[in-house]
């Protein structure tokens, strides 16, 4: 993966945004957790710094934004308040908007739930989030011995029929195996809001099924260390706003340009 933010790099930025007098219609397409929001151990997660809020509301101005979470649509929507961005929650099955989980999903999710609670009984640093037609399960919160709960998680999930397993930082996904992915999202969401592509920041290995789209559809970077499918990285969760802000600064400069076509 190579730095987008070294000065050797910025040229490939710019021919995917299009030039100052026609510019492409950009979807930009932003993981929460990790990205948007530093990384906390607390299954509950961590609100915007002030600056990155800013910066992401300015760009809503200049381009269809999207937030595509593991997390339920409602908690996600919370984390960010009136921002102009489309809510895609649960991985993509929450398209933009709360969906009806069917009851037999609900009833799947919940057996999955009552026998890990079962399997994992009296390992500590254990958390369930359930989001109905998901389950997420973080391990090592608190003190608790990671590795020891991780190998507890994955033991126990393994024995579980009809899911796909996600792993991420101290946590398990653990969906339902024919649900829609980050990637299915992202695809329909180009459909939806007329979009020549998407630029998809991510840093999880749920974030690695929009990645795999690839080019020229999908322009991705990997946020922080690790090996990923996305050709462009950036170093670390503080270097979002640094990106946000050539974001800002490429669009504005296509505004001022005579004869562009909207963007």
């Amino acid at each position: 993966m190579k730095d987008l933010l070294n000065p050797r790099h910025r040229g490939a930025l710019s021919r995917f945004l299009g030039t100052p007098a026609a510019p492409r219609r950009i979807l930009a397409a932003f993981d929460y957790d990790g990205v948007l929001a530093p990384l906390v151990k607390e299954p509950c997660g961590a609100r915007m710094r002030p600056a990155t809020r800013a910066l992401l509301q300015r760009l809503t101005r200049l381009y269809p934004v999207a937030i595509v979470s593991g997390r339920a649509w409602r908690d996600c929507a919370r984390f960010l308040g009136r921002l102009d961005a489309t809510v895609v929650g649960n991985h993509g099955f929450e398209l933009g908007h709360p969906a009806r989980v069917p009851a037999a999903v609900v009833r799947r999710v919940r057996g999955w739930r009552r026998r890990l609670e079962r399997n994992l009984q009296g390992v500590p640093g254990i958390h369930f989030e359930d989001k109905r037609s998901t389950l997420a399960v973080h391990y090592g919160v608190g003190d608790a011995d990671v590795a020891a709960a991780e190998s507890a998680v994955y033991e126990a999930a393994n024995q579980l029929e009809g899911t796909r397993l996600i792993p991420g930082k101290r946590v398990l996904n653990v969906l339902p195996h024919d649900f829609p992915t980050k990637g299915d999202a992202v695809r329909a969401l180009i459909a939806r809001l007329g979009c020549d592509a998407a630029l998809v920041l991510g840093d999880d290995v749920t974030d690695e099924d929009a990645f795999a789209v690839g080019a020229p559809l999908v322009f991705g970077v990997h946020v922080g260390k690790g090996p990923s499918l996305a050709p462009w990285r950036l170093g670390a969760q503080k270097d979002v706003d640094e990106l946000l802000r050539v974001l800002i600064a490429a669009r504005d400069g296509a505004r001022r340009a005579p004869g562009r076509r909207p963007a």
